[in-house]
């Protein structure tokens, strides 16, 4: 079976020898030295201070906290994101407001975001970096200081992007990055979260330590965010070998652009050159929801896992009573997407099986319809 993914890891030999280090210190957690070491490493690459958190989701939950927003107060967000971004809003008592997506670049769209602001109010916006794809910071930031909100980009799938030359980690008023095993560099569990703000950053160190600093008298209703030194260690040696998981990414993102190409009705996430994205996930866009079936259906029998992802989260059980508005593109994308096998092991023979499937699943086949 070819997985849709498979996390990259570094020699079990170096991880075993700080786990040796870890049983003698008898230190497993309260942010000792290897969850500090991931601190420097990841604010070095990124050029932004950081801080370790057990979760991405968290991360966004001590986040937005963090910001101390007035609750009852309206965030817009995508809906077309995971649904970690939507419970870490309600966690914290605000309203979300789901905004549409930009069908090429599968972000949150800008003019959808600034009408629905003009009517809602908004004192948090989150944009999804979807796929690792950066979101647009420049318009987004314009946007929220028009309405005076704060801005947090969910950069779950963002550690490596850049925006116009430099890292995502910086962007808006906070980022929190996820590195679990489905990301390009893993701690198992585990995330991250930046920001140049000094003051939100002594906040957010409270709100990720149960409230308190030391003296066991919480001054905030905290959480624990504590990140244990068992994934802190294996991060220590995950995080650096993010250039090449990623140059790695692009070679096979390009393999598969190249093979798939010509297809009619068959599309891919539009990144502008002057950014880079992750490509956490490798997605399609087909011409509609029948072919769509019809290559799910061509690569499991080939076991070959694909993934429809995202599903709206406007369309969930839990936060269907927020779907006020319509969102027809995130509607679109979500009939027509599909998730592609990419991890650094998959074999270049495999990309070019999984594309001659898909040819193959699509052959003859008229496009539209639903």
């Amino acid at each position: 079976m070819i997985p849709i993914m498979r996390p990259d890891l570094p020699e079990l030999s170096e991880y075993v020898a700080l786990l040796e280090k870890i049983w003698d210190s008898r230190m497993l957690s309260n942010f000792a030295e290897y969850s500090k070491q991931l601190e420097s490493i990841a604010s070095d690459y990124l050029e932004v201070p950081a801080r370790t958190v057990v979760s991405g989701d968290i991360g966004l939950t001590c986040a937005i906290a963090a910001l101390q927003i007035p609750p009852g107060s309206t965030c817009l967000l995508p809906s077309f994101t995971f649904n970690s971004t939507v419970n870490a809003v309600l966690w914290n008592q605000l309203i979300p407001v789901f905004v549409d997506i930009d069908p090429r670049t599968l972000n949150l769209d800008l003019g959808s975001a600034e009408t629905i602001a003009g009517l809602s109010g908004p004192k948090l916006i989150i944009a999804t970096h979807v796929f690792g794809n950066p979101a647009d910071s420049e318009g987004l930031g314009l946007l929220a200081q028009k309405h005076a909100a704060k801005l947090l980009f969910d950069a779950a799938h963002g550690y490596g992007s850049i925006r116009d030359g430099a890292k995502v980690g910086g962007l808006g008023d906070v980022e929190v990055f996820s590195l679990s095993g489905t990301k390009p560099v893993t701690c198992a569990e585990g995330g991250l979260v930046t920001s140049h703000d000094e003051d939100f950053l002594q906040r957010f160190d409270y709100y990720r330590a149960y409230g308190f600093q030391g003296d066991y008298n919480s001054i905030h209703q905290g959480l624990n965010g504590k990140m244990s030194e068992l994934h802190a260690a294996l991060g220590t040696l995950a995080l650096p070998m993010i250039e090449g998981a990623l140059s790695r990414r692009h070679e096979q993102v390009d393999r598969y652009r190249r093979n798939l190409s010509g297809i009619d009705g068959l599309s891919f996430q539009e990144v502008r050159e002057q950014d880079r994205s992750t490509f956490k996930d490798f997605a399609v866009i087909l011409g509609s929801n029948r072919e769509r079936e019809m290559v799910e259906n061509a690569l499991a029998a080939q076991d070959v896992q694909t993934k429809r992802y995202f599903r709206p989260c406007h369309r969930m059980d839990a936060f269907r009573p927020y779907a006020m508005s319509s969102l027809p593109a995130t509607e679109d994308i979500y009939r027509r997407i599909l998730c592609l096998p990419a991890f650094a092991s998959l074999e270049d023979a495999q990309i070019d099986s999984i594309c001659e499937t898909l040819r193959n699943s699509l052959s003859g086949v008229a496009t539209g319809g639903s």
